[in-house]
């Protein structure tokens, strides 16, 4: 929209710009005048051109830091070193109240706003189910909030610790494409 006004304007300019041109056609020193005005108006027309053309032109950076500082950090867990599978998993609030899930497992990168429901283990401990996705995962924080359980979709339970806000706002990153 910026772009479309700053090329009226020029376009007016150029205009104005060739009617002074033709009117001094018969004068030598207004033809020279116009001339030099028709030069000096097609350079300020690409600068503001290009100046435009920059201005649309997204900042990768400008753009991620703008989805980070958009997300409150809401927490995230990771299977234990010792366990036989690597799963992370954090989450995020968006400015909509939404909660954001991204889960790494053994490097499959996934994401969204799934829904959740109550679930139980095999033990009978309570966890909650994530709906979508890859496929249906699930977590529990401990009273600790930094450790909890993992399951996955097979229904397998793993001891989990926590994943730092350093860590999970690096898979924010990877999300993005970075």
């Amino acid at each position: 929209m910026k772009h479309n006004i700053i090329k009226r304007i020029v376009t007016g300019l150029v205009a104005a710009t060739m009617c002074l041109a033709l009117a001094a056609c018969g004068n030598g020193d207004i033809k020279k005048e116009a001339d030099e005005t028709a030069e000096q108006v097609t350079e300020v027309a690409q600068e503001t051109t290009e100046t435009a053309a920059e201005d649309e032109m997204p900042n990768p950076e400008e753009e991620l830091q703008a989805v980070q500082d958009s997300l409150v950090f809401m927490g995230g867990l990771k299977t234990a070193d010792d366990a036989a599978k690597k799963i992370e998993l954090c989450m995020f609030r968006n400015d909509n109240g939404d909660i954001i899930y991204i889960l790494s497992d053994e490097g499959s990168l996934d994401y969204g706003m799934w829904t959740t429901e109550d679930a139980q283990t095999a033990d009978g401990q309570t966890y909650v189910k994530l709906i979508g996705g890859m496929s249906e995962y699930g977590y529990y924080f401990n009273d600790d909030l930094v450790t909890g359980i993992i399951v996955d979709p097979e229904g397998n339970v793993y001891d989990a610790v926590e994943l730092d806000e350093a860590a999970s706002r690096e898979y924010v990153s990877k999300t993005l494409g970075g």
